[in-house]
């Protein structure tokens, strides 16, 4: 058994969709990205990253650290990446299926300070506040994914992301998307996984966590980030490739503009994993908003953020690859 949502905008006559684009127009955004990785390029830290890149047909500038990526290993990713992604937990029951015009929500994270639920004052999380989020988020049936949603304090943030999933582990009954910072660290949690599952193979085949990837805008692959997901899809944990640009700050202020670079990003790591391995399950990310042009905050719950994630969401669906969109 599994949980699937219900489905919105399709070709039905029941469900409200949002049709930003036509295929045709979804096509040309595909182009222009294609494009872009060619005649661009994206700025690759990971010495790693490169030569497997480079290695495939990529050209790598190796002054500047740019990879140029032609455009049939774009079309050969986005054809091996699996077109449906089940988010396994550790209660099979509870098991999310993420497809093609099926939506379902999760919490969103990583909060820097918590109202503290007694005294309402404004203060950091500690360990305990992490246990009693996760246990909020298993037992709220709207939610059928966990994200990490705060951060203990009092431990080494270098390994805050290890203390998260301890806490899930220990915690959750659901799939979770938490995003490893060091390779290190990844290969710590996915061998806390494999005791959890009773062994790494039954592990791999029902992986109880997803890595979340960020790029960074404008067109640069860190070398954490980049080398963290190529440790994940060794150790057989899912991934989802979340591009954070910031329109008018890190990103061209024209939404349109953003589209091409921010998918450019995401395509670029697709490109990767697929290199890595072949058929390795990812999705399809985006937290991307405004920038206040005052005051250089990022605006979340703007309507520009929801116009971008429907766009995202079309641009995945237009690829046939899993998708996940920051809400308002």
């Amino acid at each position: 058994m599994a949980v699937r949502g219900l489905h919105s905008g399709s070709a039905r006559m029941e469900g409200i969709g949002l049709n930003m684009f036509t295929d045709d127009e979804l096509y040309d955004v595909h182009l222009a990205t294609l494009d872009l990785l060619w005649n661009v390029g994206v700025k690759v830290e990971s010495e790693e990253a490169r030569q497997i890149l480079s290695d495939s047909g990529c050209i790598l500038d190796p002054v500047t650290n740019i990879v140029k990526i032609p455009a049939h290993l774009v079309e050969d990713a986005l054809r091996s990446i699996p077109k449906t992604f089940r988010a396994c937990g550790r209660d099979s029951k509870k098991d999310w299926i993420c497809e093609n015009n099926r939506p379902g929500f999760v919490n969103f994270g990583e909060a820097v300070q918590m109202i503290d639920p007694h005294t309402r004052e404004i203060r950091k999380a500690v360990r305990k506040d992490v246990d009693d989020a996760t246990k909020i988020c298993d037992a709220m049936d709207q939610i059928v994914l966990f994200e990490r949603a705060i951060a203990p304090s009092e431990v080494d943030p270098d390994v805050a992301q290890v203390h998260i999933a301890d806490s899930f582990y220990n915690n959750c009954t659901k799939h979770a998307y938490i995003g490893m910072n060091r390779p290190e660290n990844m290969r710590a949690v996915a061998k806390m996984g494999y005791a959890v599952s009773g062994g790494e193979d039954k592990f791999r085949a029902r992986p109880l966590f997803s890595q979340s990837t960020d790029p960074v805008s404008p067109l640069v692959q860190s070398k954490g980030a980049t080398d963290t997901l190529i440790e994940a899809i060794r150790c057989g944990v899912p991934a989802k490739i979340n591009s954070m640009g910031l329109a008018g700050g890190t990103t061209c202020v024209n939404l349109a503009g953003t589209l091409v670079t921010e998918n450019a990003e995401k395509l670029s790591m697709f490109v990767l994993s697929q290199l890595v391995k072949k058929g390795h399950p990812m999705v399809y990310g985006t937290s991307t908003t405004m920038m206040d042009l005052r005051t250089t905050v990022a605006c979340v719950g703007t309507p520009e953020l929801a116009l971008f994630s429907a766009a995202v969401a079309k641009m995945a669906q237009f690829y046939h690859i899993p998708v996940w969109v920051a809400g308002g």
